[in-house]
């Protein structure tokens, strides 16, 4: 098994900056200049991450993903050389998408945190169980959301770390995809006076996407209570607060 924080690093070198200062991965097919072209490459896209979602990598094949896009057959093929680029262009899309939606998430996180008083944000600080426990409740409904109305997002993304662990391409990109999305909760930890905020991000990070397995996994027992204490118990920890089996004492 690979340390987190060297998993974390590797293929960051292929990684480019954003307006923001957070990572992005990049797509690596036929580029698109036309808003007409750009359209139908991404609307092949998005019936790749349906397919995947409802029958796994296997079920990607250049007919199956035209018929779901409605589009002709030979779309496919011009933009995508093969369907191992189809693929990885799906993640990179994916990855783009999720990206999007954690900005909004972390630009909620960091407004919370800007009308904090700065003692709090100091670990030992004056209303630091109270700040844990608004701040478990943002990120419990953020994950329920995931969980119970974005099914097949959660669902997409887990075959394509799945099969990252198979594919040498994709597992760069799995990288990729990981390393964006914990710079941005790096840097909300290192505002709450993390120990060490690179190791704390990614450890979150593996609880979350092991919550979004179990989400899928017990789909008719999803709790919410149970997902509000293992997160509240959880940013405890981190935060290095008094916990119990039901969160912040």
């Amino acid at each position: 098994m690979v340390p987190v924080n060297d998993l974390d690093m590797q293929g960051s070198e292929t990684l480019t900056e954003a307006d923001t200062g957070q990572q992005t991965v990049q797509y690596s097919g036929r580029k698109a200049y036309r808003a007409k072209s750009e359209q139908r490459r991404v609307q092949i896209l998005e019936a790749t991450l349906r397919i995947a979602a409802k029958e796994g990598i296997r079920g990607i094949k250049h007919r199956s993903v035209a018929k779901e896009a409605g589009v002709p057959l030979a779309s496919t093929t011009y933009y995508f050389k093969d369907i191992n680029e189809l693929i990885s262009d799906a993640f990179t899309l994916f990855a783009e998408k999720a990206q999007e939606n954690l900005d909004q998430f972390y630009g909620m996180v960091n407004m919370v945190l800007d009308g904090t008083p700065p003692e709090t944000l100091k670990r030992g600080g004056e209303g630091r169980p109270q700040l844990a426990r608004r701040l478990a409740a943002i990120v419990t409904a953020y994950l329920g959301e995931q969980i119970t109305h974005r099914k097949d997002e959660v669902l997409a993304e887990q075959v394509f770390l799945m099969e990252a662990l198979r594919d040498p391409d994709l597992a760069q990109l799995a990288r990729q995809h990981r390393t964006a999305w914990v710079s941005g909760l790096e840097y909300l930890l290192q505002r709450l006076d993390s120990q060490s905020p690179r190791r704390d991000a990614a450890l979150l990070v593996s609880v979350v996407l092991g919550l979004g397995y179990d989400g899928l996994l017990y789909e008719g027992e999803y709790q919410a209570q149970y997902l509000s204490e293992t997160v509240e118990r959880m940013l405890g920890l981190v935060l290095e607060l008094p916990v119990n089996e039901h969160g912040v004492e």
